[in-house]
């Protein structure tokens, strides 16, 4: 299924979020605006804002606060990459020069914290307590699992070292991205898919890291798979829970994407997009 397939079921709330996205993001700030309208060259595929509306459709929960939470994914997941790049020395992102080495470590800090401080006001104006907690959550799992990352450098992983480490910095923003669409955001009501998407999410976020790493895109300090760990098994055992955790929900054309994403040709939110 291609990326234009996979959108289809919620195209026209996938159009608003990039308006969305375009206008939170904008600064009258030179330098802010120029580092933002160089970034908009290259926007990855935007599979997380994606995985916030497919899950939202699928669960019957989808309205105009998600398209605010699809752009504080986004948002989140472009800070954490002028940060990672800051961190981990990159000259270059999706292909191309990354903020800090085309400007300076400063400027790429200071713009990731920028889209953070966007994101923050966006959780405001959603002001629901259970999306504010799937955030931060996401956000402190993900900082632990960068930290273990950096702890572990050089140094053979076994098997539960690795899915530890790619499930803290990867899979928990992947996990969170598909609770947030499970939210009744408008009336704070508990959705009973909450848990069924948040395990799907985490799960798809182990597969697509994997593959990811059997390509070797990442960065230096990126976990490596050591001779010992066997990718083709961990990605058969995560595919298979991943569609077991959505086994609650009706079948739908937003359930199908869903699923369509484990596919090995489905295009993969790597850590470089």
């Amino acid at each position: 299924m291609t990326l234009t397939e996979l959108i289809q079921p919620v195209q026209h709330h996938f159009d608003l979020f990039q308006e969305e996205y375009q206008c939170r993001t904008h600064s009258t700030v030179p330098l802010l605006k120029e580092v933002e309208e160089y970034l908009n060259q290259f926007p990855g595929k935007r599979l997380r804002p994606l995985l916030v509306l497919l899950a939202a459709e699928t669960c019957g929960t989808l309205d105009d606060r998600h398209i605010i939470a699809a752009a504080i994914v986004e948002m989140l997941h472009n800070a954490t990459l002028m940060h990672d790049d800051v961190v981990d020395e990159s000259p270059r992102r999706r292909g191309h020069d990354s903020v800090r080495h085309r400007w300076s470590n400063q400027v790429a800090v200071l713009c990731g914290d920028y889209y953070l401080a966007q994101t923050m006001s966006a959780l405001h104006e959603i002001n629901d307590s259970n999306a504010t907690r799937i955030v931060n959550k996401a956000v402190r799992t993900m900082c632990e699992g960068e930290l273990k990352q950096l702890a572990s450098a050089n140094c053979p992983l076994d098997t539960e070292s690795y899915i530890d480490i790619i499930g803290s910095k990867t899979a928990s923003l992947l996990s969170a991205c598909c609770e947030l669409g499970a939210c009744h955001i408008v009336n704070h009501t508990e959705s009973p898919y909450r848990q069924a998407m948040r395990n799907f999410g985490y799960h798809y976020g182990i597969v697509f890291q994997i593959r990811d790493d059997m390509h070797d895109t990442n960065s230096q300090h990126d976990a490596t798979l050591q001779s010992t760990i066997d990718p083709q098994q961990l990605i058969e055992q995560h595919t298979r829970l991943a569609i077991e955790a959505l086994s609650p929900i009706p079948d739908t054309p937003a359930r199908r994407s869903l699923c369509s994403l484990l596919l090995p040709d489905a295009p993969q939110p790597t850590n470089q997009s």
